[in-house]
């Protein structure tokens, strides 16, 4: 399974690969997180991939992706073509419009800033929502691995940003 969560430096990206990564380990598979960010901390173009296998990993670059979280249009537009047909595109409708109707949408900033008083908290509200959609990993390993990748007074929020875009209907 080839993932990649997309967006904006800022925007969470590089953890959401982590945590992805963790939650996979954390159920007994392999997995494989790369990232990459612009030079400008915040709002250079952000990208982590991310590898899951029952057998050994024996790429780092996966050429297509079976899962595309797009935070941004600048990303969606940059990695939509790695998407496979038939892929799974999830993405933040409040910052991407994409090409055609197809993927599973979600406001996730909107939610994140209602909801939490915080955009920051968007990427967790989207890896919610990647979760129960995408089915790679189960909830539970996911809550454990946000646990684990977050400072302690950090998780509470996070847990809860996650369990909003889980929660979201489709």
């Amino acid at each position: 399974m080839n993932v990649c969560f997309s967006g904006l430096g800022g925007q969470g990206i590089s953890l959401l690969g982590l945590v992805l990564g963790e939650a996979a380990a954390r159920s007994g598979r392999n997995a494989l997180q790369t990232q990459s960010y612009g030079a400008e901390a915040r709002g250079g173009a952000s990208y982590s991939t991310v590898i899951i296998s029952a057998e050994r990993i024996l790429d780092i670059a996966p050429e297509e992706l079976d899962m595309l979280v797009a935070m941004s249009q600048p990303a969606y537009d940059r990695f939509v073509k790695a998407l496979k047909v038939g892929g799974l595109l999830v993405y933040d409708s409040d910052l991407v419009k994409p090409a055609d109707s197809g993927g599973a949408g979600i406001p996730a900033t909107a939610l994140a800033r209602k909801h939490l008083g915080k955009e920051l908290f968007a990427n967790m509200v989207i890896f919610g929502h990647f979760v129960k959609v995408g089915r790679t990993v189960e909830a539970e390993k996911a809550r454990e691995a946000i646990a684990a990748s977050v400072p302690g007074k950090h998780i509470e929020s996070n847990l809860r940003a996650f369990e909003l875009g889980y929660a979201h209907s489709l």
